[in-house]
């Protein structure tokens, strides 16, 4: 199997540049079905695909950390940093009917946020499960994104 090096998240259009404004948003939660299958570790990368009608990679952040807290542990220990306000993250939280609060989420603090000249657009969906990334492919997509600056 090859090596992880990225992985591909959707977020929504409306959010997504938080991550690159001076709004200073460095850490990112959601959900997972599964906390097992989580194939990430520190200085692995996260791509932000802009979920909706754009179908877009927008930037991506190298991982600082990985941790897996409740919506309150994340609040108390992240605040102001996490990319989804107080209100945002309680209507994420209770999007399910089965979800609670003490549920724990995937938390990664970044570092190295950078947004791409210009977004790849592509006509592959990303579901909510993400997509990860080899090497290859990774670099793959670094390379379409110099491409997009050059021509």
């Amino acid at each position: 199997m090859s090596e992880i090096a990225a992985v591909i998240y959707p977020v929504p259009h409306n959010l997504v540049d938080r991550f690159f404004v001076s709004e200073n948003k460095s850490v990112f939660v959601r959900y997972l079905g599964r906390t097992s299958t989580i194939r990430l570790a520190p200085k692995s990368k996260v791509i932000f695909y802009a979920s909706g009608k754009s179908k877009e990679l927008i930037g991506e952040g190298v991982i600082d950390e990985i941790e897996f807290l409740t919506p309150d542990e994340v609040l108390s220990k992240y605040g102001n940093k996490v990319f989804l306000n107080e209100k945002e993250l309680d209507k994420y939280v209770h999007l399910r009917p089965n979800r609670t609060s003490s549920k724990k989420m995937l938390t990664i603090n970044f570092s190295k946020l950078r947004k791409y000249s210009h977004p790849i657009r592509t006509d592959k969906r990303i579901t909510m499960a993400g997509q990860y990334l080899t090497k290859k492919e990774y670099s793959e997509v670094v390379n379409r994104a110099s491409e997009s600056v050059r021509g």
